[in-house]
């Protein structure tokens, strides 16, 4: 039998919650253990997931010998801090995007995970979901012919938020940028790769971080449209135009359960996922673990820093500065 992988989960948030749910339908996997700062949201957490062990500091889940990895679900501002602490304790790490707030962190948790030959992805969930395994066999089978455009959005209306909500509190790595803009910055880059030049333009929040952002990422032969946004709603269908059709991914393209081609004739698949969309990124994740691989061929270390410097190379544009940086 496959080894049973151990999880801890840092950061008891609802996106946690979601991971949690998922853990439970991966075979020969078991959440273990769950850290708060807060003992009382660590003691509910754990009565309704069945946890043996819970904690209100992050130290003890660090040092708990019964957990292989841990999922860090907390603040952007955070992640680079508890990941690398959590590598410097021998634990495997799967960490919430963005791994960290620039590029400087990212080498520094890469650097680490090599030098202490442990496990470290970003947890990019969309790469995993089959939908996006759709999308890469029908480019790969050159059903679209070369790419010369894609178009992706991300935008949700979180203009009653709080000016020190993780949204717009740049202490805790607020703006659209790094909470939701890396969506559609991943997508051109896993189709496309690193551009040669990137135009972007921000409206910023009162706060100083971006509150909705435009970029445009030019390539050889093709071009990406990109945006992200607090300020409003929007239907968030993407499209991927090739030289001899297109593909749509429908609505919420990020965790879309439906996908269509369109070349001669329109081909449309609807895939159910298990659980919320997390049970591909566990399994992954638990794969490279039990193959004592530091990495994941679909989403590498290399992958993580290509993105975060995609993110620094908009910031500087737009003057948006994170403290202590």
């Amino acid at each position: 039998m496959p080894k049973t992988v151990r999880w801890g989960v840092l950061g008891l948030g609802n996106i946690a919650k979601k991971f949690a749910d998922d853990i439970k339908l991966v075979p020969d996997c078991k959440l273990e253990a769950v850290a708060s700062s807060d003992m009382s949201r660590a003691k509910s957490f754990a009565s309704i997931y069945k946890v043996n062990r819970f904690y209100d500091n992050y130290d003890d889940l660090f040092k708990d010998s019964e957990v292989d990895i841990i999922y860090i679900a907390s603040l952007n501002n955070n992640h680079y801090k508890h990941s690398a602490n959590a590598i410097k304790h021998n634990k495997a790490v799967l960490c919430e995007k963005p791994l960290a707030i620039n590029e400087s962190q990212v080498k520094d948790l890469v650097y680490l995970s090599n030098e202490r030959g442990v496990f470290l992805m970003e947890a990019l969930w969309t790469r995993f979901n089959p939908v996006f395994d759709q999308l890469l066999k029908w480019i790969s089978e050159g059903q679209i012919g070369k790419i010369k455009y894609i178009y992706a959005s991300f935008s949700f209306n979180g203009t009653d938020r709080s000016h020190d909500s993780r949204l717009f509190n740049p202490e805790k790595g607020g703006g659209s940028l790094l909470d939701i803009g890396i969506y559609p910055l991943f997508l051109s880059y896993q189709l496309l790769g690193y551009p040669i030049s990137i135009i972007s333009d921000a409206i910023k929040s009162e706060t100083g971080v971006d509150k909705q952002i435009a970029m445009i990422f030019s390539y050889k032969d093709s071009q990406a449209l990109l945006y992200s946004s607090f300020s409003h709603n929007e239907d968030m269908r993407s499209k991927i135009c090739g030289e001899r059709g297109e593909i749509y991914i429908d609505s919420r393209w990020h965790e879309s359960k439906s996908i269509t081609l369109s070349n001669n004739k329109k081909t449309k698949k609807k895939i159910e996922f298990i659980g919320k969309g997390y049970f591909y990124e566990i399994v992954e994740s638990n794969k490279c673990i039990r193959e004592k691989r530091i990495e994941s061929n679909k989403w590498t270390h290399k992958n993580s820093l290509d993105l975060v410097k995609l993110m620094d190379t908009v910031r500087a544009q737009n003057n948006i500065i994170y403290p202590n940086e």
